[in-house]
């Protein structure tokens, strides 16, 4: 079945920043967003978008969507540039698709706050629910922040970090442990660069783009029930 002529459909990702996360008003500011569709066999653009002042709180972002019946994966990558400087966390942020319409939060991280999701722990009282460490990847021992959250809180939130004790370029990790019988739980991102290294704006998305610009056409005609 070809997926040519199909009509195209719309996915709704809405863009989620800490409360307090205040974007500068002065300077050069932009925001750029990329989204892909990957596959094990090539990566195809979607959309690429760039508005010249900083999007902040929570706001809504469109995609199209041109495949029915069949699982789509999207990789949707975003960064706010001020005079040129990033002010997000390098990270990819994935949209899977089963069915039409879709509708997705994706929460961002600003240098500073790092958005972490964590494994529920179950049957646990709150008092003794989890301890989140955030440590250099090959120290444990050398924190940069430790926080414990109850039960309902330890799902998903902020863990606030100071810029200022971190390495540019170098990677750090999260840990999690549940306190009553110290096992360790699922922690995400499990590695990241809290400060990205002072490189020439857009890099990154720019690096992307040429992929694809690069990358040989390919027609949809492949078939369904599966991520392509």
């Amino acid at each position: 079945m070809s997926l040519l002529n199909e009509s195209p459909q719309t996915i709704n990702v809405t863009f989620s920043l800490p409360p307090e996360f205040n974007a500068p008003l002065d300077g050069n500011n932009e925001t750029v967003v990329d989204v892909q569709r990957v596959s094990t066999r090539q990566t195809t653009s979607v959309k690429h978008w760039r508005h010249p002042s900083i999007v902040d709180g929570q706001w809504n972002f469109r995609f199209p969507h041109r495949h029915s019946e069949v699982s789509v994966k999207y990789r949707v990558t975003i960064q706010l540039f001020h005079n040129g400087q990033p002010l997000l966390l390098e990270q990819d942020h994935f949209v899977i698709v089963h069915q039409a319409p879709h509708r997705q939060t994706l929460h961002l991280s600003p240098i500073g706050y790092l958005y972490v999701e964590v494994q529920e722990p179950e049957m646990i009282p709150p008092e003794q629910a989890i301890t989140i460490s955030l440590h250099e990847n090959e120290s444990p021992d050398v924190e940069l922040a430790r926080v414990s959250h109850d039960e309902e809180t330890a799902t998903s939130f902020y863990l606030e970090y100071d810029p200022e004790h971190v390495v540019p370029g170098k990677r750090y990790a999260l840990t999690g442990i549940e306190n009553r019988y110290h096992q360790r739980l699922s922690v995400f991102p499990e590695a990241i660069e809290l400060v990205p290294v002072t490189r020439p704006a857009r890099s990154r998305l720019l690096r992307v783009i040429d992929q694809w610009l690069n990358a040989p056409l390919r027609l949809f005609t492949d078939s369904l029930s599966k991520i392509r």
